[in-house]
């Protein structure tokens, strides 16, 4: 699929500036925007919603092309009000998935992911705008034409889905990777790190074994979490803490201190969280909770 990547290599660009435009989009917003990219995200689903969206969308297209089909090679000439209903249906949740593709495509990395994210995502915004003058069209009563127009939304929306499957099962775009990996379980309380390495209220790694851990420390309660980003491997130890969180440095996922619950995407996975105590001059975890 090296072609594949060539091919959307002249789109860096475009796809860098619609990263900054959705981006900037999401800031105007405030609160509002952070709860609808959330949403959009799939953080409060631990799902991405843009394959929820894209599933509905393939679904009633596909519904759409077999009564087409029935109603050019069979004659029956009934259909019409049920397929209006399924394109309306395809295009609505369509526009769902296009916003909700815009969303997880700010937080890809530049390169070729992000390359062929934005081809895979343009290809699929004329299809929906295809489809979208298909539904009006054939409301009209133009369903020769509304047929037609449909039909190629459908072959644009194949090609998309099957560049949308390279974006996913090669780059691994809106995986959390770092979640099937859970750490080392320390069945008791088990030192990790001295007291006096660990400075207050700020976040430090240290390791359990091949385990990275981020240990924060305000007066004698201590919060650690599994220092791997559950979304894309950023080191949390170099994150942001704000009261009992912690963001992430690379794309601006926080968690919960006190239970690694996320509470604010692109993850959509928590992170794996110890119970923490000091003893005898040294921090000691036992877990993971939960």
């Amino acid at each position: 699929m090296a072609r594949l990547e060539g091919w959307a290599r002249p789109l860096r660009g475009l796809g860098g500036g619609i990263g900054s435009i959705t981006n900037g989009f999401y800031r105007v917003l405030g609160a509002p925007g952070r709860l609808l990219q959330d949403t959009l995200n799939g953080s409060y689903l631990g799902h991405p919603t843009h394959g929820l969206l894209t599933d509905a969308a393939v679904g009633a297209v596909t519904a759409l092309l077999v009564l087409d089909a029935i109603g050019v090679f069979f004659g029956v000439s009934d259909l019409e009000t049920a397929s209006r209903i399924v394109l309306g249906f395809g295009a609505l949740s369509a526009w769902g998935a296009v916003l909700a593709g815009l969303t997880d495509h700010k937080d890809i990395d530049p390169g070729d992911a992000r390359n062929v994210a934005t081809l895979h995502g343009l290809i699929n915004i004329i299809a929906t705008v295809f489809y979208t003058a298909a539904f009006f069209v054939r409301l009209g009563g133009g369903l020769a034409a509304g047929r037609w127009l449909a039909l190629i939304g459908f072959v644009l929306l194949s090609s998309g889905a099957f560049i949308g499957g390279h974006v996913v099962y090669t780059f691994g775009v809106m995986v959390n990777a770092n979640a099937r990996s859970p750490g080392r379980r320390a069945k008791e309380f088990t030192p990790v790190m001295a007291v006096a390495d660990l400075p207050e209220a700020t976040p430090t790694r240290a390791m359990f074994g091949t385990t990275a851990l981020v240990v924060v420390r305000r007066g004698d309660v201590v919060h650690v979490l599994k220092e791997t980003c559950s979304h894309a491997g950023g080191p949390l130890a170099q994150g942001t803490l704000k009261g009992d969180t912690i963001t992430c440095p690379w794309h601006g996922s926080v968690f919960r201190l006190t239970d690694g619950a996320v509470l604010h995407g692109p993850a959509q996975t928590r992170e794996v969280a110890y119970a923490a105590r000091i003893a005898d001059g040294q921090v000691e975890i036992e877990g993971p909770t939960g």
